[in-house]
């Protein structure tokens, strides 16, 4: 037991190594856990000196990530759970980890009702990797601080710590709350019904600075778990029919209680498309988030346009376009 020594304080600490990016990004969940140096947990258990996870810690040395978020190596990282130091009949508990990340990186806890700092980190050799969507991180070296080692030798009546004592080596993963789209792309398959009713209407529907009806993903983001977000595209459609001409370009699909895709017409942002998600499939392979069978129906407000465009009233509310795929590779 005495391997875990101030373990999820030690490891959290591990954050301090993310790697550089765009914005603060929200963290969802995660788990932070401690090696131990062997040479430390020897000499704690030959002084009596014995530490036990508070609930809900995970194992003996994780501790769950519950909150925060991150811009490269600057944020915080919050958690749930603790730990409790006991020898001799005394005892000392820290609860709720917290880091914050900085140009001084620092761990605080809080130790009754007062929030102090108890570790320090060194992430110069740090190793950060993807899986999927989440971050690991490891080899981050952590030491006790001058007021941490203060505080256990007076609760204790012992000599046993003392400031830059190393405990040992961290790792974590991280699982983000959202995720900033980086590339990609959407590709459309017309409706055979709506491809033939464009034919019958002689209206020529082709893509924009492409050869296929597929859009380049630029930008946006979404929930890591949901997907609700939205997801921005270059590119577009031209309907065209003599010598009348419809663009419509720079798509935005927006997913939430009501999701649609809107497009620039004319200058204007409108939106022209329903997304039916009833049959959706969604995975994720690496940082690539696949969503296929979103369902396109045409809105009341493009129905009308179009109509008037063409001088026709074939275009309705609801009427199905296609299908589209999006897949989207994250930052």
């Amino acid at each position: 037991m005495t391997r875990n020594l101030i373990a999820g304080a030690a490891a959290v600490l591990l954050l301090a190594a993310a790697p550089a990016a765009h914005a603060q990004t929200p963290l969802a969940s995660g788990t932070t856990t401690l090696k131990l140096d062997r040479a430390v947990a020897r000499t704690l258990s030959a002084n009596g000196v014995r530490v036990a996870p508070i609930k809900p810690a995970r194992g003996n040395v994780s501790f769950p990530v519950t909150g925060g978020s991150l811009d490269g190596a600057r944020g915080t990282i919050e958690h749930s759970g603790g730990l409790r130091f006991s020898a001799g009949g005394k005892s000392l508990s820290a609860r709720s980890f917290t880091i914050k990340l900085a140009r001084r990186s620092t761990l605080t806890a809080r130790v009754g009702s007062t929030r102090v700092t108890l570790l320090t980190v060194d992430a110069k050799r740090a190793k950060i990797t993807r899986a999927g969507l989440a971050t690991r991180i490891s080899g981050v070296r952590v030491a006790l601080s001058a007021a941490a080692a203060k505080a256990l030798n007076r609760t204790f009546g012992v000599h046993l710590f003392r400031a830059g004592l190393e405990l040992g080596s961290v790792s974590v993963r991280v699982e983000p709350e959202t995720v900033s789209l980086a590339s990609g792309s959407t590709s459309l398959t017309l409706d055979p019904g709506a491809g033939a009713a464009l034919q019958s209407l002689g209206i020529a529907a082709a893509p924009i600075g492409s050869d296929a009806l597929a859009f380049p993903i630029t930008g946006g983001s979404v929930n890591a778990k949901t997907y609700a977000g939205t997801i921005e595209h270059s590119g577009g459609i031209a309907l065209t029919k003599g010598a009348t001409r419809v663009e419509l370009t720079s798509f935005t699909i927006g997913i939430d209680d009501t999701p649609e895709l809107t497009a620039l017409v004319g200058g204007q942002r409108v939106p022209i498309l329903s997304v039916d998600l009833s049959a959706l499939k969604a995975s994720v392979k690496g940082r690539t988030i696949t969503l296929d069978g979103a369902a396109l129906k045409l809105t009341a407000a493009a129905a009308g346009a179009l109509n008037q465009a063409f001088g026709t009233t074939a275009f309705t509310e609801g009427l199905l376009l296609g299908t589209a795929t999006v897949k989207a590779t994250a930052e």
